[in-house]
Order: structure tokens, then C-alpha cells, then sequence
């Protein structure tokens, strides 16, 4: 199969000189995490949510200093080489190319003209349709599972994914799976309704107000959110035995790139959309 039949069309793009607060409504709006940034009618980069997220670590991680990020233009914060691939492209050698050059997103060209995208999650939805009982969950799940507290902050859960290179973080009580928090809930939190613009942060007081004409407050202290206020509550899991095609349509039926693995309630890995896309070049 080549790459033509599973792309992504049309491409939604931006300019080099755009904002990355620009890039994020895009993304929202049209339900992406990639946008094709162009310049003169040719493609210079691929602007992706984890982008955004290494952008943000970059500055400390911490989520009250994010807004001047939004002000980057698109240009400061894209992936450095461009890597595209022709209309066609077979499906496991695109997959292939990913994994190489550690991109979930490839621009798929006719010439020098842009046809559209093939992503990770189109490469899952091949997976889903193509590899039903091709191997279970546990033969493709990556087990080392990246984990953070409830109680952390969002800059070291910010931290884990720069230092780990991914995109998702399981949270845990104490042992206890609870939730997972993506690159996505990070770096959409403000915007989630861009209309009414960035949520005011939260502040506690830290002692009673002086009474005077009007009420004096002596000291402010500023609460960054933590991992539990924007992870995922619902945590959805797979079991290790389950087959990896089923894996692959529950993400894609749920919107999400991972889920936990695990065998009774023990958690045993987790399997991606990243693993699924190996899955097709080591199986296909």
C-alpha cells in the first residue's frame, strides 16, 4: 500500500513568521497536532504540538512562563531538517522514515508541490485495518513506563518528556496508575477555549487582608498547576494479551497516542502509537 492511501489531506499550513500562539488556535480548531509550515509555496518545516511542549521546557517548564513562547514565531520552534516523502512512497518505508529520523509526520509531495501528510496516526489506522492477529500487546508494548505523581509539578512532567523523548506521562498514587498527562494537555491547556483566552492562575493568599479603605493583602504566592489538575482522570488500559490491532483502534476511537498495559492491575508497559508504527515496519 502506498502512502497516497492513507495521507492526510488537505494540508493545513502556516508561514514561518506566524506565532506559535497562531499555530496552537490551528491545531484546536481543525483537531491536528502537526501543521506543514511553508514559505514562498514550498515547505520549510513541520510545526508539531511536542514542538511546542520543548519549547516550553526549554524555558524552564513552568506553565506561567508560557506565554512569551507564544509569541515565538513558528520559525524558532519547527523541527530542524525537513524530511518528506514522495506520493508513492510505500506505507512501511514512510514508517520506517519516522522512526529514523524520530518524526511522528511526514509531508507527502507530488514534485514540489505539498499532497498532504502521512502521521503516526495515519500509520496506526493502516495498523488497525491491516495487522488484526499479527501480535499481541506485550510483543510490541515498550515496558519501561515513564511515571510522575499525582502531586508534581507540570515542569517535571515537562522534565520526564524532554530527558525521555515522549509524549505521555502515567501518573501514579503512590503505585497506583490514576491517570495519564500528554504533551497535548500541556500545551493546550490556556487555549482549550481560545474565544475567552488564557485562564487566569490560580493564587493563594498567604496571610489574612489588612483592613483599610480597601482589603491590603501582605504576601501573594503564586500555585502552578500540578500533574493531577490536567491529566487524564478516565485511564484507559489494555491487557498485555490483547491484540496489538485492538490497541490501535481504541486509540484512534478515543483520540488518544498510548495506552497503559497491564496484567490484572499491575502495570507491565505501555504500547504507541510509535510502537505500532515499528510494529509495521518489523511485521508488515
Amino acid at each position: 500500500m502506498k502512502v497516497d492511501e492513507i495521507m492526510s489531506a488537505p494540508v493545513v499550513c502556516m508561514h514561518p513568521t506566524e506565532p506559535v500562539a497562531h499555530a496552537r488556535n490551528l491545531m484546536i480548531r481543525h483537531k491536528i497536532k502537526h501543521l506543514l509550515v511553508m514559505e514562498k509555496g514550498k515547505p520549510v518545516g513541520v510545526l508539531s504540538m511536542k514542538n511546542i511542549t520543548k519549547a516550553m521546557a526549554g524555558k524552564g517548564g513552568a506553565i506561567e512562563q508560557r506565554r512569551p513562547i507564544d509569541d515565538f514565531p513558528a520559525a524558532r520552534v519547527i523541527s530542524g531538517k525537513l524530511v518528506t516523502v514522495s506520493i508513492g512512497t510505500d506505507v512501511k518505508k514512510a514508517a520506517s522514515m519516522m522512526l529514523k529520523h524520530g518524526t511522528s509526520c511526514l509531508p507527502i509531495v507530488r514534485g514540489n508541490e505539498p499532497a498532504g501528510v502521512v502521521t503516526k496516526t495515519d500509520v496506526t489506522r493502516y495498523f488497525a485495518s491491516n495487522m488484526i492477529g499479527r501480535a499481541k500487546v506485550r510483543e510490541l508494548m515498550t515496558s519501561k513506563v515513564v511515571t510522575a505523581n499525582r502531586r508534581s509539578s507540570l515542569q517535571h512532567v515537562l522534565g520526564l518528556m524532554e530527558q525521555n523523548n515522549i509524549s505521555r506521562v502515567v501518573i501514579t498514587d503512590g503505585e497506583l496508575p490514576i491517570g495519564v498527562i500528554t504533551a497535548a494537555d500541556i500545551a493546550f491547556a490556556e487555549l482549550e477555549k481560545p474565544a475567552e483566552g488564557a485562564s487566569k492562575q490560580m493564587v493563594r493568599f498567604t496571610r489574612k487582608a489588612e483592613r483599610a479603605s480597601r482589603p491590603k493583602y501582605r504576601y501573594v504566592k503564586y500555585v502552578s498547576a500540578t500533574a493531577e489538575s490536567l491529566m487524564k482522570k478516565e485511564l484507559l488500559t489494555i491487557h498485555a494479551d490483547e491484540d496489538a490491532a485492538v490497541a490501535a483502534s481504541t486509540m484512534l476511537e478515543r483520540g488518544i497516542s498510548g495506552l497503559p498495559v497491564v496484567e490484572g492491575e499491575r502495570l507491565v508497559g505501555i504500547i504507541t502509537k510509535t510502537d505500532l508504527t515499528r510494529g509495521v515496519v518489523e511485521l508488515d
